[in-house]
């Protein structure tokens, strides 16, 4: 009878990591799936041209992306817009148009690359009399950062035309005074041009906010990105955090976006 008992205690105790675990999966399983949310959408629609010749038909949408454990860098252009209508049956994606209505491949991304807002522009079309949503479904294809490295800059001065190397980088100051109470402008320059970002920091080891980002290329086989220091700093570490690697990363898209407008 004993024995019997101890082996159901067994069991029981079994059954129950054996639940906690399949919970536990679930939770990363969650925690690990994309999100997207609409940060915003406009619309708006044409009014007398004689009056406002400009002012034509649109529909704007902006995403809001989040992938737990992804560090954005781009959208790929392989990114495809399958469909977007409102809840008539209406399409607002113009067939005649030049170019087709997709997910935009300028995303604004925060400077940690965690979040990532994705712009998508409908010309010429708006929902119909009486639509209260818009379905928006696709595969947007983002383009991440791994192998994450550094590469540091050690006492560097923010002096007029000051300048150093590390590794495959380059640090010029271009300005060294910013508007009002900023500090120095300084430029990043690298053949690579996933860098993550800048890190700067003073004598006591405080960080130095810095504004800008956003790499683009000077030449057909360097990239450069512009920093302002929020405030006056002669000497500091610098550190640049880089990727050496890249993927792409499948998002599905399927949303359905209240429109809120009146007849």
């Amino acid at each position: 009878m004993r024995k019997l008992m101890l082996l159901s205690a067994c069991l029981a105790a079994c059954a129950a990591v054996a639940v906690a675990d399949d919970k536990d999966t679930k939770q990363d399983k969650t925690k690990s799936e994309p999100a997207i949310t609409v940060g915003s959408l406009t619309i708006t629609r044409k009014v007398d041209q004689k009056l406002f010749p400009y002012m034509n038909d649109a529909t704007n949408l902006a995403l809001l992306v989040r992938h737990p454990g992804k560090q954005f860098l781009a959208i790929d252009p392989s990114s495809e817009l399958k469909t977007l209508k409102d809840d008539k049956g209406n399409s607002l994606i113009d067939e005649k148009a030049f170019f087709k209505v997709n997910f935009g491949t300028f995303p604004a991304i925060a400077r940690d690359r965690s979040v990532m807002l994705v712009y998508v522009n409908a010309y010429n079309r708006v929902p119909g009399k009486g639509a209260t949503k818009i379905h928006l479904k696709g595969d947007l294809v983002a383009v991440c950062g791994t192998d994450e490295k550094s590469e540091q800059f050690k006492k560097f001065e923010f002096k007029d035309k000051g300048e150093a190397k590390a590794g495959d980088f380059t640090l010029k100051v271009t300005q060294e005074k910013g508007f009002g109470n900023q500090g120095a402008v300084v430029t990043l320059t690298s053949t690579t041009k996933d860098v993550k970002g800048i890190v700067v920091k003073d004598a006591d080891g405080k960080e130095v906010e810095t504004y800008g980002g956003g790499t683009f290329p000077s030449t057909n086989k360097e990239f450069t990105s512009t920093y302002t220091l929020m405030k006056p700093l002669k000497e500091g570490n610098v550190t640049v955090t880089y990727f050496t690697k890249t993927e792409k990363v499948k998002v599905p898209v399927d949303l359905d976006v209240s429109v809120g407008l009146g007849d």
